[in-house]
């Protein structure tokens, strides 16, 4: 098996690409691209097309990610593993090296993921129906939860290559303490690439929520009608608290907030309390957000957006998020989403 220093050795050289490719008639240039995973491209180089052909070259970087298509558009990504790669954009065909084909071949599965989220998004954004649109949400939250246990699947069978790397930058954001930490095992061969930068400082802040350590009550959070509260007044207190970090203005807490608050109603007179801590700055748009979302339980915010101290001490980057607090204090649980929130609670209250 390769090893992170095998990669972090190939890394520090670099490779020339070659591609080539057909295209629709419509179609005058081509661009490559820098793909930076979920960030912004950076154009790289273009081609003008001849008698509907192309073919580019260059040096990059080993294993850089790359992106080829139409200005705007990445139509395909893949790795500068140094092996040629042609590209028929007319019958979306692919001929490349076996780590540039199967890499293409789970982008490809990717995209039925991502167009339906955009369809189920669509419409509930074209519907008034509060139903409908709840319902249009729990489809959407199912998906995005299919979707994430697809590129766990490819990171845990492609940790002799780079692919991984690509998959665990968009779905680290899902993942907790331990299974990202087991991810990102530093002998993994895809340890050492730059697509894991933020993945690795996403860790180092779950270090601070990790499970075992004992919550925090250092933060003065405030109430609705503006009193002054603290999470020893519910946590040590005998009962399971759930602190769910959520916002007003975000739209998976949304999708996610009727899994919480079924829970709660399910396992509230078993010993669960739940605290939703805002992240907002603004005390309308944060009480307009507990009217609209329709929150049974407490609700407790700094008011100071994303200059909480309570997500500082916590590592809290990216809503919804939450930790799961025993009847000791102690930290058992971070980043429960869906059904495995429903299969945690279940495992405590039997």
């Amino acid at each position: 098996m390769l090893s992170a220093a095998t990669f972090a050795n190939a890394q520090n050289d670099t490779k020339d690409y070659q591609v080539s490719g057909i295209v629709p008639d419509d179609i005058s240039k081509i661009y490559i691209y820098k793909s930076n995973g979920l960030s912004s491209p950076e154009m790289l180089d273009s081609v003008a097309i001849t008698d509907g052909r192309f073919t580019m070259s260059g040096t990059r970087p080993a294993y850089d990610l790359l992106s080829l298509g139409t200005k705007g558009i990445n139509s395909i990504q893949f790795f500068n593993d140094g092996e040629p790669l042609t590209m028929d954009f007319v019958n979306d065909s692919l001929s490349a090296s076996p780590l540039n084909e199967k890499f293409c071949r789970y982008c490809k599965e990717n995209k039925r993921f991502t167009d339906e989220f955009y369809r189920l998004f669509m419409a509930s954004r074209q519907t008034k129906d509060e139903a409908k649109i709840k319902e249009l949400e729990q489809q959407i939250a199912a998906n995005q939860e299919a979707n994430d246990e697809f590129a766990r699947a490819i990171i845990r069978d492609n940790r002799n290559n780079v692919i991984a790397a690509y998959y665990l930058e968009a779905v680290n954001d899902f993942m907790d303490y331990e299974e990202l930490a087991s991810a990102l095992d530093s002998t993994a061969y895809y340890y050492n690439h730059p697509l894991l930068t933020e993945a690795k400082a996403r860790l180092q802040m779950l270090r601070s929520r990790q499970i075992g350590k004992p919550f925090c009550d250092d933060v003065v959070l405030l109430s609705p009608d503006g009193r002054q509260h603290r999470l020893s007044e519910w946590c040590c207190q005998g009962k399971y608290v759930l602190i769910d970090f959520w916002a007003s203005w975000c739209r998976p807490c949304r999708m996610e907030m009727p899994n919480v608050i079924q829970n709660y109603e399910c396992f509230r007179d078993k010993g669960l309390e739940v605290l939703a801590v805002s992240i907002d700055d603004k005390k309308d748009a944060w009480q307009r957000g507990i009217k609209s979302f329709g929150t049974p339980f407490i609700q407790l915010s700094e008011l100071q957006g994303r200059k909480s101290r309570l997500c500082a001490i916590y590592g809290i980057s990216t809503i919804p998020a939450n930790l799961l607090i025993d009847p000791q204090g102690t930290i058992i649980a971070a980043d429960l989403r869906g059904k495995s929130l429903t299969r945690k609670l279940e495992s405590i209250f039997k």
